[in-house]
Formats: C-alpha cells, sequence, structure tokens
C-alpha cells in the first residue's frame, strides 16, 4: 500500500514537473518575443517604410537635398549684374558674394557629423535647408554687397549639412543594388537641380535681376518635403549610445590610406581651378563685348544640363577606361576654360559649357571612388569627409589665387584668367597620372612578394 502511494506522489512530482517545464518554456517564448519586440522598436531601419508608395516618397525625400547643392555657385551669373548697384566694388568683393558663403560650408563639413549623433538626420536636414532660404533670400532686404555676402554664409552652411547627408542617406536607409541605383540618382539630381535653379534665374534675370533671390524659396520646397516624407526614425539613424564598453568591444583604429589624403589635395587644386569659372564667367563675358550676362546664364543652364545627363553614362563609360575617367574628365574641365578665356563665339562658349558639365559630372563620382577604393567601410565616412573638406577649401581660394596671380603676372582681366584655371587643371592631371603609376608600382610590387 505505501508502495503504492510512492508510486501516485512520484507520478505526481512528474506531472507537475512537466506543467513546471511548459510552464517555463512557455515564459521563454513569451521573453523571446518581447526581446525581438524591443529589439524590433528600437532599430530604426525596421520603423522605416519597406514598400509601397510611402518607400518611393521616402527615397524621393532624400533626393531633394541633392537638389539644393549647386545652389550657391549656379547664382555666380548675376555677378556681373551686382556691379550695377555697387560700381565701387571691387572685383574680389563681387567674386566673394559666391565664393565667402562657401566658408560656412566649410565649417559645417568639419562639424556637421557631430550634430547629427546629437540632433538627429532628418531634424539636421530640416536645420540645413531652413538655413539655406534664410542666408539666400533674406540678402534681398539688405543693401550693403558686405552685408548680403556675409548673410549669405548662412545658406553655405546650411548645404554644408545637407550635402554629406543627401548620400549618407542612401547608405544608412537602403542596401545592396538599390542603394547603388540611388546614389546614381543622387549625382543626376545635382545636376538637375542646378539645372532647374540657373534656369530659373535665367529667365528672372531676362526680366529684373534684383529677383533672382527668390529661386531660394525652392529650400522651402525642400523642407516641407523633408517634413512630410522622411520618418522621424531617420533621427535614431547613427546615434551614439552611451554605455560601458570592455575593451574587447572596441575596434582597433584602421590606417587612413594614402589615397584619402590625395583625394583630398586633388580637390583643393581641382576646385580652385574650377572657381575661376565661377567666380569670372559672367564677367568675362561681359569683357568679350560680344557676350550679354544673360548669355552667360544660359551657359551655366547649358553646363548643369550637360551635368545631368552625362552622369547617367558614367558607369558604362568607366567600365572601358577605368580610373582613367579621372584624367578624361579634368582634360575636358581644362579645354572648356582655354575656349572661354580665348574666344568670342557665343556657339564656342556653348560647346565649352556641355564640356565642362560632363567633364565636372565624372570628377566628383571618380573622386569617391579613389578615396575609397582601398578604404576599410569603418573609416569610409572620414575619408569622404576629407574630399568634401578639400573641396570646400579649393571653393574659398579662387579670388584670393586670381587676386595674387594677377599681382604676380599682370593678368588682372577676369576673361583671361580662365586660362589660369586651366593650368590648376593640368596640375591635376599631372598628380592623377603620378599616383595612378605609383598605385600601379606598389600593386606590382605586393603581387611579385605574394
Amino acid at each position: 500500500m505505501n508502495h503504492f502511494r510512492r508510486q501516485v506522489v512520484n507520478s505526481d512530482g512528474e506531472r507537475n514537473n512537466a506543467v513546471g517545464d511548459e510552464e517555463s518554456e512557455g515564459a521563454k517564448m513569451s521573453d523571446a518575443t518581447i526581446a525581438a519586440t524591443q529589439v524590433d522598436k528600437a532599430d530604426p531601419l525596421s520603423q522605416l517604410p519597406q514598400s509601397g508608395l510611402k518607400k518611393v516618397m521616402l527615397k524621393g525625400a532624400i533626393l531633394s537635398l541633392a537638389l539644393l547643392l549647386q545652389s550657391i555657385s549656379v547664382t555666380a551669373a548675376v555677378v556681373s549684374s551686382l556691379k550695377q548697384d555697387f560700381p565701387n566694388a571691387s572685383a574680389m568683393e563681387l567674386q566673394c558674394f559666391v565664393t565667402v558663403p562657401v566658408l560656412g560650408n566649410i565649417i559645417a563639413t568639419l562639424i556637421g557629423g557631430r550634430f547629427a549623433t546629437r540632433i538627429g538626420k532628418k531634424n539636421l536636414c530640416v536645420i540645413g535647408t531652413l538655413l539655406c532660404f534664410v542666408g539666400g533670400f533674406f540678402p534681398m532686404f539688405i543693401p550693403i554687397l558686405d552685408g548680403q555676402t556675409a548673410l549669405r554664409v548662412l545658406a553655405g552652411f546650411g548645404l554644408g549639412l545637407i550635402q554629406p547627408l543627401s548620400a549618407s542617406l542612401i547608405v544608412d536607409c537602403f542596401k545592396g543594388k538599390e542603394a547603388d541605383t540611388l546614389m546614381g540618382f543622387q549625382s543626376s539630381a545635382v545636376g538637375l537641380g542646378a539645372t532647374i535653379i540657373s534656369s530659373t534665374i535665367a529667365g528672372i534675370m531676362s526680366f529684373d535681376w534684383h529677383y533672382f533671390y527668390y529661386v531660394y524659396f525652392f529650400a522651402l520646397v525642400v523642407t516641407v518635403i523633408v517634413l512630410i516624407f522622411i520618418p522621424n526614425a531617420v533621427n535614431d539613424l547613427g546615434r551614439e549610445t552611451v554605455g560601458p564598453k570592455s575593451s574587447a568591444d572596441k575596434p582597433k583604429r584602421k590606417k587612413m590610406p594614402i589615397s584619402a589624403y590625395f583625394g583630398m589635395l586633388l580637390q583643393i587644386i581641382f576646385a580652385t581651378g574650377y572657381g575661376f569659372y565661377t567666380i569670372n564667367l559672367s564677367l568675362a563675358a561681359e569683357e568679350t563685348g560680344t557676350i550679354t550676362a544673360v548669355q552667360a546664364a544660359t551657359v551655366i543652364t547649358i553646363i548643369s544640363v550637360s551635368s545631368l545627363l552625362g552622369g547617367l553614362v558614367f558607369g558604362l563609360v568607366k567600365s572601358f577606361v577605368g580610373m582613367w575617367i579621372g584624367v578624361i574628365s579634368i582634360s575636358m574641365q581644362g579645354a572648356a576654360l582655354l575656349i572661354w578665356g580665348n574666344t568670342t563665339s557665343l556657339a564656342a562658349w556653348y560647346v565649352a559649357g556641355v564640356l565642362l558639365g560632363v567633364g565636372f559630372c565624372w570628377f566628383m563620382p571618380y573622386i569617391n571612388i579613389l578615396v575609397n577604393e582601398h578604404t576599410d567601410p569603418s573609416i569610409s565616412a572620414q575619408a569622404t569627409s576629407y574630399a568634401f573638406f578639400g573641396n570646400s577649401i579649393g571653393s574659398f581660394v579662387p579670388p584670393y589665387a586670381f587676386a595674387l596671380l594677377g599681382a604676380v603676372t599682370g593678368v588682372t582681366s577676369p576673361w583671361k584668367s580662365l586660362n589660369m584655371g586651366a593650368g590648376f587643371m593640368a596640375v591635376a592631371i599631372v598628380l592623377i597620372v603620378a599616383f595612378m603609376i605609383n598605385d600601379k608600382q606598389k600593386s606590382s610590387a605586393r603581387a611579385i612578394t605574394a
């Protein structure tokens, strides 16, 4: 009898254990479900639209940022018109209307990354586009040229905030071929924006150039697009998490490749030469006596359209010529500067506009490939920022390079100074060829060693 009772107890005990195991498994499954839900909520990417119209609009909103990136440089068309209101202004003061805003761009490039991790990338896009509007439109109400130029630094700062975001948000929100395709569209969007803004400026100038400031209402339109179609979850992308980390969790610092530093140097030289077109084309047209400021604005529109179309075939051309596309692109731009600096034919100026536009849209992706080709993904963003920084420095230098070279050579003509810009392009070509030869020799040496 006692034996039977022990069996019952044992049997009941086993049953109770089984029930306990089932409850334990259920608890584990519940915990796993909760944990998965928490991770899903914590992951900003999971909160972004994964398909449908909302995803399409997200792509469009990110690409819309690129439409503003040339909104300062294309205002070079109004430099000669500014002289009507400020007849006592020197050539450098007029040129600074376009170049000084780059100071804001340089500062934003250096500190914008820290802002993104603290206030969020969507918020930073909104701030950047609003600053672009304020710094672009409100100089209209300032009667002093230096005051207008100073306020335009805000526009440059705003563009400096959104410039890296216009590319990094694509990589953050999309992966694989989808991201690659959007990067190509981003390059074309830069040209499209320049086309829209420069065409609008040319149209306004045919009536009254004083109203060209209204083109910066495009920045307000982009602000609204960003607010509506970019989810707030984007603010959490790339945010720094505060917490203790063991030394084992800290990744080893990767060495920055020489190509990143070379890319920065190349951008400084290239942007300086390119800047001679930016600051002097409108003044050069007036100096020829046969080409008007309005026609010069049309040339800039041709450059923008050519840049837009040329970007669509960059991949195809590169598949045939490889990294020599860097030499080809700069050669085309150098040829354009020489044509402008030595002819008075409007048709020739239009041809030069095509050469410069296509050459420019091939050079920029070439630089991005160059600085990232041998770069570890963990520091690729930093390497790319070096190129942006170099371009910003080079864009600021031209008025001072023009003044210095004018003092040395005696060439103070904005028209003939375009030949100086071609000289900077020639230096860039020599550097690229030397770098490619050196890189090939190093690759051969590594192959032999291996």
